[in-house]
């Protein structure tokens, strides 16, 4: 059979000499009543221990309840949204063919001006 491993963390300072006042409490009491003691005294240390940190909690929240909120305003993160549907192949070739701009024509091409002392072109003289 394997042996268990006392797996709990070492307890805090001060343990030892709390353990020892208790015990040496619970000496002083008759042997017939230590059992009895001793439980009621567990119980009464659990309930002082919940009713400290019932305190403690309410004190926190009253205390954050005061606390003025804060001037600067949180960053709004981005979230992940849901990608708009698609519409199918046909219909987004037309949505396309109407929202394309009008092809531009090039321009005229137009004469070249010739130097100042060549004769003017044959279709300005008719």
């Amino acid at each position: 059979m394997a042996i268990k491993e006392d797996v709990r963390a070492r307890a805090p300072r001060g343990t030892k000499n709390v353990t020892q006042a208790f015990f040496e409490a619970l000496d002083g009491i008759p042997e017939n009543l230590q059992e009895a003691v001793a439980s009621a005294a567990l119980s009464g240390i659990r309930d002082e221990m919940k009713g400290r940190r019932l305190k403690r909690r309410e004190a926190a929240a009253r205390a954050k309840a005061k606390a003025p909120a804060k001037t600067k305003t949180p960053v709004a993160r981005a979230t992940k949204t849901a990608a708009p549907r698609r519409a199918p192949a046909a219909a987004s070739k037309q949505a396309v063919a109407k929202k394309a701009p009008a092809k531009r024509t090039a321009p005229a091409k137009t004469a070249k001006r010739k130097s100042p002392g060549s004769p003017p072109p044959e279709s300005a003289t008719e």
